[in-house]
């Protein structure tokens, strides 16, 4: 069965990025002048996927308004500059069917995909999560996985000691690099107890029926269910596909993490590096040297 649906979580509140979430969703926060909500959305359609779910809470329908268009701007003509980023969105809306479903509770990442069963059913569907972002996307790579080897997928990226209590951890069975088979996934595992260094990143591919993997899972010590356990039960039984991305990874989670990379994606535009530069080593309050 093809993948064709996507559900892309975004119930989360953007308590690290407080005061500006107080207004404003965190996925509309620009990435170099594009929304994250938006590389995720464009990201689904070039692999291929027909209908894309958003999760959301109550109070973040901006984000299912920012596809829909500004009637404010309907007739005011603008540069051909702007014109085509009002133009950009306009066709991520012709091109993909976009529903939103709520999650009511903050009860884990794996409780928030389950709230888009009522659209994607007993289907395949791939998650794309908008705090994670890739260059080139590993999505493709995923759905590919899928269609040969009737597996659910999952990006993986290698990480640190010291990283390894942050993410959910993969056993591995068979490796050919970048393809691996999983056997295990383990949600932030002591270091001494993580079956492999390589971590579950912010893209998966579920295979058919998964949704019934979740609705079964039992909350966790924190009252979440986690996606991590229903893929340890997925790897353990069926096998888990694995792809290890060695792109560029940009962490839109943290403030921090969001600053640095809309510097490194700013900064391959030619005329702004020489102006962030500039800026850079000139920061507001510190008289220059001479």
């Amino acid at each position: 069965m093809s993948v064709r649906k996507a559900v892309i979580p975004a119930a989360g509140l953007g308590t690290r990025f407080l005061p500006a979430t107080l207004a404003l969703p965190k996925e509309l926060l620009p990435l170099d002048r594009k929304p994250a909500i938006h590389w995720v959305v464009e990201e689904a359609i070039g692999a291929g996927l027909e209908t894309i779910v958003l999760v959301l809470a109550r109070g973040k329908e901006s984000l299912l308004h920012y596809f829909m268009g500004n009637p404010n701007l309907k007739g005011r003509k603008l540069d051909g500059r702007l014109a085509q980023w009002v133009d950009a969105v306009a066709q991520l809306r012709s091109r993909v069917e976009l529903v939103a479903v709520y999650q009511e509770e903050a009860l884990g990442l794996g409780h928030a995909v389950l709230q888009a069963r009522s659209v994607v059913g007993d289907d395949p569907c791939a998650v794309l999560l908008p705090d994670d972002h890739f260059l080139p996307s590993p999505l493709p790579e995923l759905v590919t996985g899928h269609t040969e080897k009737g597996l659910g997928g999952v990006a993986l990226r290698k990480v640190t000691p010291a990283e390894v209590t942050r993410y959910g951890i993969v056993g591995i069975r068979q490796a050919a690099p970048p393809h691996f088979l999983l056997d295990a996934a383990v949600e932030k595992p002591p270091l001494v107890d993580a079956p492999s260094d390589m971590a579950i990143m912010g893209r998966y591919v579920l295979p058919a029926g998964f949704m019934r993997r979740l609705a079964e899972g039992r909350p966790g010590a924190l009252g979440e269910i986690q996606i991590t356990d229903s893929l340890h039960a997925e790897a353990s039984q069926k096998g888990l596909y694995g792809f290890h991305f060695t792109g560029t990874f940009l962490d839109l989670g943290t403030w921090e993490g969001y600053l640095e990379a809309n510097v490194r994606m700013a900064g391959g535009t030619p005329d702004l590096t020489a102006r962030l530069s500039k800026a850079l080593v000139n920061p507001v309050g510190i008289a220059p040297t001479t």
